[in-house]
């Protein structure tokens, strides 16, 4: 049998890229359009959901069907407007939670028994990745919520394979949610996942990848039938994931100006949202955090503003969204308890603007709402940015600083009126190689234009590398190397470990150290950090350190 592997596409209620053509010819759509929200326009439904019943001679399945029973189906012509024609298929394959259906001129073709063996395995029994011991099935409905069961009331998915004949991996047809007849297009009135036997391995975890996602897609349909297409899509994606087979990660990071919320369908598209909804499982909640996501009415950003909320989160749907944008970057879970990564997967590098002759500017560009572009500023010396935005967008800017990939700090850099910022890189050149500017448009409005430069400033202040924590009579004394060019310090404590310095007050001393009276007591912490300044710069944050509750344990953090 023939093994190839096509360009990787599904379709998603038969609206993804890979089928575009086919709604192109339906309605004159265009590959920049959102399909999804036009789906009820292209391929109108004309009753409500799940309330009609069976009409007398309904076309689905027979009841509690057998391995080796056949019977004449609608199967989907996709070579262009979309035609059923009935054809016989059997069932070759029978397990707790699916029926393995082929139509009939495909076995021994491109599905055989070995095939449908490693497909009721890996749907019911096993998975490739974190959880080895669960199927397709247990980890959707765990991750996502039930799937829909209102025509045939038989609790199995019916995976059905015959060969497209375009290069599509798969497809959740709604309209198999309707009686047949109540329609513009048939229905095999059940709940049914086309996969096609001609696009890979139908037994390879490829495919069957795909056969999470496209479950996904019923079961969201099942929850939140009218949700915009990036959400569903994310959930889909994550769904692979999931499943231990997940989509490579290519497109998105070569292009990452690409709105978030915006789908055309692109395999930029999918990665882009794969991405997102990877982050925001592994830092808000992980499986209750995509069960809210499919339970929750609300749709899209509101959807995620209120997941957050509901599960006791401070941030919104915008600060997640501006973590996610430097993750992205630089990918580091070294770094601030790892928000700034992603814990079970390594990124390839992101495209960005390289700059390493100074000054720089004025550049001007543009960003797409909720995307982001990535200035780099490299083996340069201090450094002075200024920014200035469209008044009718709102902008977000991050600066990291990193050395040889390891980071050293993130601060925002929220624009003013006029849309408008300034600030300075003192330590550039000097406690850091790189300067990463991450700039954002955090609207769904405005030009999306905007222009910066950078030109030399007073030189920076290096960091201190030596802090260094001691008890004494119930106090904590700390000590530190004189800096270059350092006219005092501002000695940050927290009884938190990974804390922010701006929601500090710090003390001032001028001296290479300082005495934290009473600081060692039983039951307490402290944790601290050092910079020095003068009247133009500060150096960047020194070595974390730390004293525990006991003066014989003061470990350096």
């Amino acid at each position: 049998m023939d093994r190839s592997r096509p360009c990787a596409r599904r379709a998603a209620w038969l609206t993804a890229g890979a089928l575009l053509s086919i709604v192109q010819v339906a309605n004159g759509l265009t590959p920049s359009r959102c399909l999804t929200r036009q789906i009820d326009s292209v391929f109108p439904r004309e009753s409500p959901l799940h309330r009609t019943a069976p009409a007398e001679g309904r076309r689905g399945p027979p009841p509690n069907p057998q391995v080796g029973q056949e019977w004449l189906w609608y199967v989907w012509d996709l070579g262009g407007y979309p035609e059923a024609s009935l054809l016989p298929c059997t069932v070759r394959g029978l397990g707790e939670h699916c029926y393995v259906v082929v139509e009939n001129s495909q076995w021994g073709v491109t599905v055989d028994q070995q095939d449908v063996d490693a497909i009721l395995d890996r749907f019911n029994e096993s998975s490739p990745g974190a959880t080895p011991n669960l199927g397709i099935y247990d980890i959707n409905t765990q991750a996502f919520g039930e799937p829909p069961d209102a025509l045939d009331n038989d609790p199995r998915i019916y995976l059905f394979y015959y060969d497209f004949g375009i290069s599509a991996d798969g497809f959740f047809w709604i309209f198999d949610q309707y009686p047949d007849g109540s329609q513009s297009f048939e229905s095999n009135e059940c709940e049914v996942i086309y996969m096609n036997s001609g696009a890979a391995d139908p037994g390879g975890d490829y495919l069957l990848a795909v056969a999470a996602h496209e479950f996904q897609h019923m079961i969201h349909f099942a929850q939140d039938a009218n949700e915009d297409p990036w959400v569903d899509e994310g959930m889909a994606e994550l769904a692979m994931h999931l499943f231990g087979h997940p989509d490579a990660i290519s497109g998105f990071p070569s292009n990452p100006d690409n709105n978030l919320t915006s789908w055309n369908g692109s395999w930029a598209d999918y990665i882009k949202v794969y991405l997102w909804s990877l982050y925001a499982f592994e830092h808000h909640g992980g499986l209750d955090f995509t069960w809210a996501v499919l339970h929750e009415p609300a749709n899209g950003i509101p959807g995620y503003n209120a997941v957050l909320a509901d599960l006791g989160y401070a941030e919104t749907f915008a600060d997640v969204f501006l973590r996610w944008t430097v993750a992205n970057f630089i990918d580091d879970t070294s770094f601030a308890d790892g928000l700034y990564g992603y814990s079970t997967t390594d990124l390839p590098p992101f495209s960005h603007t390289l700059h390493v002759d100074f000054p720089v500017g004025p550049i001007a560009r543009f960003v797409n709402h909720w995307a982001a572009d990535y200035v780099v500023f490299r083996d340069g010396t201090a450094l002075s940015f200024s920014f200035d935005g469209a008044d009718n967008d709102a902008f977000m800017l991050e600066a990291t600083s990193r050395n040889t990939g390891t980071t050293l700090a993130v601060a925002a850099y929220p624009p003013g009126p006029g849309q408008t910022a300034s600030f300075g890189l003192p330590d550039f050149g000097v406690g850091y190689e790189d300067a990463v500017i991450v700039i954002s448009s955090v609207a769904a409005t405005g030009s999306g234009t905007y222009q910066y430069q950078a030109q030399a400033s007073a030189p920076g202040i290096p960091p201190i590398t030596d802090l260094v924590p001691a008890a004494v009579n119930g106090d904590v004394v700390l000590t530190w190397s004189p800096r270059p060019r350092a006219a005092e310090y501002a000695v940050y404590a927290s009884a938190q470990p990974f804390f922010a310095t701006d929601g500090v007050t710090p003390w001032t001393v001028t001296t290479t150290s300082y005495t934290h009276v009473g600081a060692v007591q039983a039951g307490s912490s402290w944790f601290y950090v050092v910079r020095g300044q003068n009247a133009f710069a500060e150096s960047i944050d020194s070595n974390r350190v730390g004293a525990a509750t006991t003066a014989a344990d003061l470990p350096a953090r």
